[in-house]
């Protein structure tokens, strides 16, 4: 009885691995300062190359939960900054990718989706460049799981929407999802 005891004091005083040690955090720097160096790697943002820094260095990237590593994270991501600044001046492609910036160029357009079924009636809006790009979405969320159907909706009042209907096994579920155009 008396070593259960000891054993619980150990395992409640010792506490969970909450930052990284020292040798690995300055690993991760000497990573981030390299990869900010090395002008052959194109880096997206400070962030890609964090995450490639702690790739390399075979270090976990941490979870915000877990508050001081998460602040040597956040301390990486500025240091990085710094880095990029540093070797490869402001106005380098590492401030923008090209994909980020291709879709800030991007028109959009406001679509109300809305959620039907026994325990659904649930709406909201999305941005998107074209109602085929939110098919699209749902259909690879569900594609292994729902056979889906798309119809025109025959709703007069909003002529520019459809209704996803899904089915497994050809037995039609009551959840359906329709969406509408704003203009």
């Amino acid at each position: 009885m008396s070593l259960l005891k000891d054993l619980r004091k150990l395992t409640e005083a010792s506490d969970p691995l909450d930052a990284l040690p020292e040798d690995a955090f300055a690993e991760v720097q000497k990573n981030i300062k390299s990869g900010a160096k090395d002008l052959d790697q194109d880096w997206a943002n400070a962030l890609d190359l964090v995450h490639k820094a702690y790739e390399v260095s075979g270090v976990q990237r941490p979870t915000p939960d877990l508050k001081n590593a998460w602040k040597q994270y956040e301390t990486n991501l500025q240091f990085a900054v710094e880095q990029l600044a540093k070797h490869r001046g402001m106005d380098a492609d590492w401030r923008m990718s090209s994909a980020i910036f291709h879709e800030a160029l991007e028109r959009k357009f406001k679509f109300r989706v809305i959620e039907m079924g026994d325990n659904h009636g649930k709406g909201h809006e999305v941005e998107a460049a074209s109602m085929d790009d939110i098919i699209d979405s749902i259909k690879k969320r569900t594609e292994n799981i729902h056979d889906v159907k798309v119809t025109k909706s025959k709703d007069k009042e909003n002529p520019n929407s459809v209704i996803i209907s899904f089915s497994k096994w050809g037995i039609r579920n009551n959840y359906r999802i329709k969406i509408i155009q704003i203009i």
